[in-house]
């Protein structure tokens, strides 16, 4: 989704796309960035919570079927380990690393220059940052919830 961004911005400011936008009177960055970020908000969601599902789902597959252990066993270790907060902060935390993200790739996009291989160029370096920045948010994320107590608790 990142680097589609980047390169089809990329690709506008290369064919002057972007140049013309702006001669017609139209703020390109609030046309072309806002709505790739909103965009990328409005697909993480679902996409999300499927794969969280997903997730749960084949762990008690797994657990239930090929371990034989029972599913009331599962279910009870499952709701005493398994905090709904962090669930909900874990969905804070995907939408904060899926705007950091968008905005690194149409940031890249948005100033691609130097032709088809600065477009090239551009995804590189977007996908690069955009590694980096995701492990250093949940790295601060974690820090944040977490770092608070230094003992670490499996129950509540």
């Amino acid at each position: 989704m990142g680097a589609g961004a980047t390169a089809q911005l990329g690709a506008m400011r290369i064919s002057e796309e972007i140049d013309a936008l702006e001669v017609m009177g139209i703020k390109s960055i609030s046309f072309l960035v806002s709505t790739r970020i909103l965009g990328g908000l409005v697909v993480i969601m679902p996409l999300y919570a499927l794969a969280l599902d997903m997730a749960f789902t084949s762990g008690q597959v797994v657990t239930t079927v090929f371990y034989g252990q029972s599913n009331g066993t599962y279910e009870h270790y499952f709701r005493t380990f398994l905090r709904p907060e962090d669930v909900g902060w874990s969905v804070v935390e995907v939408v904060i690393i899926a705007v950091v993200v968008m905005i690194t790739h149409c940031y890249y996009g948005y100033t691609a220059s130097g032709g088809p291989v600065g477009v090239g160029q551009a995804v590189g370096r977007s996908m690069r940052f955009s590694l980096v920045s995701v492990v250093v948010v949940v790295l601060l994320a974690e820090l944040a919830l977490y770092g608070v107590d230094p003992n670490f608790n499996l129950t509540v």
